[in-house]
This record gives C-alpha cells, sequence and structure tokens, in this order.
C-alpha cells in the first residue's frame, strides 16, 4: 500500500469528516483513546438515550430512533468500550423503552423524518417490519449487556425469530436487512454457540450473502449495488474467509476507483429533496466511507498500522 496515498485518504477524512470522524481515525491509526471517540459519539446522544442528530447523515431529525441508534452501536463495536460507560447504559434504556412489543421489532421509520431534511427512503410510511435496523441492535444487547435488562429479554426474542427466518426464507433478503443479520450472527456467537438452529443459521448466512451480492465488478464503484463491503464490516466475522479474496479485490480496485480528492463518491442520491442538506450529507459521508475503506484494509491486513504517521500528514482548512 502506498503511504503517500494512505496519507492522502486520512487527509480527506479529517477535511470531509466531523469530530466524531477525526477522533475514529485517531483511534484506528494513531493509538488515539477510546473516551475520545465516546466523548465525540455522545454528541449526537438526547437525553432520552437515543441517538439522533444526523448521526446517519441521510436523517436530519433531532428526535431519537433506532435506526441513528443503530450508527451509534456500529461504531461501539469498534471500540473496547467499558460496558458500564453511562452514555451504553443510557442507550440500553433508550432501546428498552423504544421497543414495541406486539411487532417484536424496533421501529425503522419514524413520522418526525417527514419534518425534517431526509433522503426520500427515510419518509415515513407503513413498513412490515424488517430486521433492519432489529436484529443489529438485538445482537449487540445480547454481546454487551446485562442478562437481567429487560432490553436483553426483548433481544432474545428477536434473535430467536431472525435465526428462524434466515433457516426458512427462501427470497433473496434486502441488502440492510442482510447486513444487520450479519451483526447479530457475529454478536452472538459466543452465547448461541450449542444452538443448532444458529449453528444452521450461519452455514445458510454465507448462502445468504453471495445471494445478493454484484458479481459484476464494473458496477461496484459506479452504481448502488451490493459491494462486499457492504456486508462485512471486519475481519474475522462471517463470511470474511469465504469471501476474503473477494473482498481484497474489491479493495484493490478501491484504490483505482477514487476521484479527484482520492476518497470516494457515493454512488446515491436524494433526488430533488433537500438540496443544500443532500450536499452535506454526500460531502460527510465521504468521509465516512473514506475511513471504513481505511479500516477494512487493516483488518484485511493491507496496511499496517505503523505505516501512517500523524505528524506526516497534511491538515485541510
Amino acid at each position: 500500500m502506498d503511504l503517500k496515498e494512505v496519507q492522502r485518504i486520512i487527509n480527506m477524512i479529517y477535511h470531509h469528516g466531523r469530530p466524531l470522524e477525526e477522533a475514529r481515525i485517531k483511534h484506528l491509526l494513531f493509538g488515539g483513546e477510546v473516551k475520545d471517540v465516546i466523548i465525540e459519539l455522545r454528541k449526537f446522544q438526547n437525553p432520552d438515550g437515543g441517538f439522533a442528530h444526523s448521526l446517519e447523515p441521510d436523517i436530519w431529525n433531532p428526535n431519537s430512533s433506532p435506526i441513528q441508534s443503530f450508527m451509534a452501536i456500529s461504531i461501539l463495536r469498534e471500540l473496547d468500550f467499558d460496558s458500564n460507560e453511562p452514555m451504553v447504559n443510557l442507550l440500553v434504556n433508550y432501546l428498552e423503552e423504544s421497543f414495541d412489543e406486539e411487532k417484536l421489532r424496533w421501529p425503522l421509520l419514524y413520522k418526525s423524518n417527514d419534518d425534517y431534511p431526509h433522503a426520500p427512503w427515510w419518509s415515513y410510511r407503513e413498513e412490515s417490519y424488517p430486521f433492519n435496523p432489529s436484529a443489529s441492535i438485538a445482537g449487540f444487547i445480547l454481546k454487551y449487556t446485562n442478562p437481567l435488562n429487560k432490553a436483553f429479554k426483548y433481544a432474545n426474542k428477536v434473535a430467536r425469530e431472525a435465526i428462524d427466518f434466515i433457516n426458512k426464507t427462501k427470497e433473496p433478503i434486502e441488502v440492510h436487512e442482510l447486513r444487520c443479520l450479519i451483526d447479530l450472527i457475529n454478536d452472538v456467537s459466543d452465547l448461541f454457540k450449542n444452538y443448532p438452529a444458529y449453528k444452521e443459521a450461519k452455514t445458510k448466512m454465507i448462502l445468504h450473502i453471495d445471494n445478493i451480492l454484484e458479481k459484476d465488478t464494473s458496477k461496484w464503484f459506479s452504481d448502488y449495488v451490493v459491494k462486499p463491503s457492504a456486508l462485512i464490516k471486519t475481519h474475522p466475522s462471517l463470511g470474511s474467509d469465504v469471501f476474503f479474496d473477494l473482498m481484497l479485490n474489491e479493495l484493490d480496485l478501491a484504490m483505482l476507483n477514487r476521484n479527484s480528492e482520492g476518497i470516494w463518491d457515493i454512488t446515491w442520491t436524494w433526488g430533488d429533496a433537500y438540496p443544500g442538506a443532500a450536499k452535506e450529507a454526500a460531502f460527510i459521508w465521504q468521509g465516512i466511507i473514506a475511513l471504513d475503506y481505511l479500516h477494512l484494509m487493516i483488518k484485511f491486513g493491507l496496511l499496517k498500522l505503523d505505516t501512517a504517521r500523524e505528524d506526516e500528514k497534511v491538515l485541510i482548512d
């Protein structure tokens, strides 16, 4: 991996990223402390414990929601955080209160989204209660929280229903739902390791992943298609060994398909909705995507932690 190109990517993360992304990249590459990431992440948390305020850049709703909380959970999974961290305890309390006991899900969409800038797919509509983001949330709760919590009991119900869904469904699973199911399978590997249905689900998930991956690599960086990185977020994890070579192929192609700034354009658009907010969201997403690619390069052995030095980066005003 060319160090100068890596430094260029880091440079752009500082330029496009929020203080949160800056804290994450310092933790990832330069020995930055977990507490600094937590401090920045906490700025997106509401008093009720849920997350909001465009933590997911395509939703500008300042009210707490499970999908924004899922984004926080995805970041927490990168960290060796203290399970007694007050921010996490407050988050679990929110997840306990926001759970729909009748549907056995955390809602994906909220009516209040429509009152603020947002991508069209986050507009409120009747939903069929998929496992997005519920499966991922459930996995996090089962791995990191006290089994005596009510939230743990809710999560256990979601997890068992999700595993049953994985084993029985014959249809392709939508990519975002599948990503959340992968999170669940990863998180409960110790808790459910002796559960026969879980073992079956782990095997079937490989088939589900392969079923929706876009095999035409020429589309990976021009169209909104399912690349390996849409589903595999670290190594080792579910599917990372099976699709190891395919992920390496994506990472190689990624370095060849950067824009003039040396990072990646997003492959989705808000259309004509909220052009100012959409532009700002796209700008932030570029920093997040760049950070995610560096994380994958490290986990898949293409970038060594000591190859990038913070004192060699060039900050952009």
